[in-house]
């Protein structure tokens, strides 16, 4: 029976305030650590057994729609926690993969030490739906944003990276005497290019300004290495982890230097998790491993073997078109399903073999392996997602399968 099952920290001595900033492990004061990674190898044996588009609990759901395999999502989010355990590092998983209150619960109860977003309005769906410990990981700047993130903080403490002196005196213009104090982490290039201070010399500055203002409680750094996480080689993606954290380690020990210190160093992701648990990350803020998709699905472990996560999330699809000898035209397009990231070749209900590929805004077209029948009209699908999080953002709402029926899971914060 796969039952819809709450992953709770078993052992009552790991209870935390949840709006704790604090990037301290709740995972090490576990009794019954061992048994949690030996129950972890066994994993996702029964991932997709039971998932078919032709189930009971599906057929009332109007194509397309996002499906989730309930049982590879809690598998996964149990072995990413055991992952941590054994390591003895803290989790801060991000819900920009997920955007679903369940989810982030889930994630909470198997012992993150908080919830990572991308932006404001995530972050206040988040707080609304009782969701705290948050880490806000690009810089908030223009508009109303400000404001909103100094009435966010006067609700719940809430944490937010800076990367440049202008933000940080845009945040600090918001606050209102008596406030509570903002906390900060620095955000650091570390290789992407993409935000994070450009230099040490340039971290360094902006955290002693931060670390020096009273309205600001300096909490540590972000470094953030998208570019390393879908490098499929495993050596090559080892080396590119070893040379962006560089710049995290020298930065670290420049702050230590000058008694500034740096509780939280926070980054890394699905990709290049285990290459990041010996420091200088204090926290892994992973996202994609709830779900996983094909991109990720190419990425291989130092033995050659996939990512230790099982693909659960799936985009539920009907055949509208079946005029032509080896293929058939289904109503997942580029509305349904994101497009930066590599088809997707993972398919229930089908052949093995199919390949798929966009056939536009409303549809795709799905070539068949030599000599498979052709489903006929209104025959359902389950599609692999290409890039989880920005599939996901297509969407409002998830369909959780379980072996007692579908449950049906808000998708928060898309916009705004």
């Amino acid at each position: 029976m796969h039952t819809v099952l709450s992953l709770r920290c078993r052992n009552a001595c790991c209870a935390r305030p949840l709006d704790s900033i604090d990037s301290v492990s709740t995972y090490e004061c576990r009794t019954d650590l061992r048994a949690a990674i030996e129950d972890a190898q066994t994993f996702g044996k029964n991932s997709m057994a039971h998932l078919r588009p032709d189930l009971p609990a599906l057929a009332g759901v109007t194509t397309p729609a996002l499906v989730i395999d309930h049982t590879a999502l809690t598998d996964n989010i149990a072995r990413m926690a055991a992952i941590a355990a054994e390591h003895h590092i803290s989790l801060r998983p991000h819900a920009k993969t997920h955007k679903c209150l369940e989810i982030a619960r889930m994630q909470l109860d198997a012992g993150a030490v908080g919830i990572a977003c991308a932006t404001i309005r995530e972050a206040e769906a988040l707080v609304q739906g009782g969701i705290t410990g948050l880490l806000i990981t690009s810089p908030l700047v223009g508009g109303d944003k400000p404001a909103r993130l100094a009435r966010l903080n006067r609700h719940t403490r809430v944490v937010v990276v800076v990367d440049h002196p202008a933000q940080l005196d845009a945040l600090c213009a918001a606050l209102s005497p008596g406030d509570p104090r903002l906390g900060i982490l620095v955000d650091v290039d570390i290789g992407q290019g993409r935000t994070g201070a450009a230099t040490v010399q340039d971290g360094h500055a902006l955290a002693r300004m931060a670390a020096g203002d009273p309205r600001i409680a300096f909490r540590g750094l972000q470094g953030y290495a998208g570019h390393v996480q879908h490098i499929v080689d495993p050596a090559a993606r080892r080396s590119a982890t070893r040379t962006a954290v560089e710049t995290l380690r020298t930065l670290v020990a420049l702050l230590e230097t000058d008694g500034v210190q740096c509780p939280i160093v926070s980054g890394s992701g699905t990709g290049a998790h285990a290459y990041d648990m010996g420091g200088p990350y204090t926290e892994l803020q992973v996202g994609s491993y709830v779900f996983m998709d094909a991109d990720y699905g190419r990425v291989r472990q130092d033995d050659g073997s996939a990512l230790p996560f099982a693909p659960a999330l799936f985009v539920l699809a009907t055949v509208v078109s079946a005029n032509h000898d080896g293929q058939i035209t289904v109503d997942v397009g580029t509305k349904a399903l994101a497009v930066n990231g590599p088809s997707p070749t993972r398919f229930i209900g089908l052949t093995p073999g199919a390949t798929y590929a966009f056939g536009g805004d409303e549809h795709g077209i799905i070539a068949l392996p030599e000599g498979a029948p052709r489903p006929a009209l209104g025959t359902r699908i389950l599609i692999e997602a290409t890039h989880c999080d920005p599939t996901v953002n297509l969407h409002a709402e998830f369909h959780a399968v379980h072996d007692d029926g579908a449950t049906t899971m808000a998708i928060v914060g898309r916009y705004g």
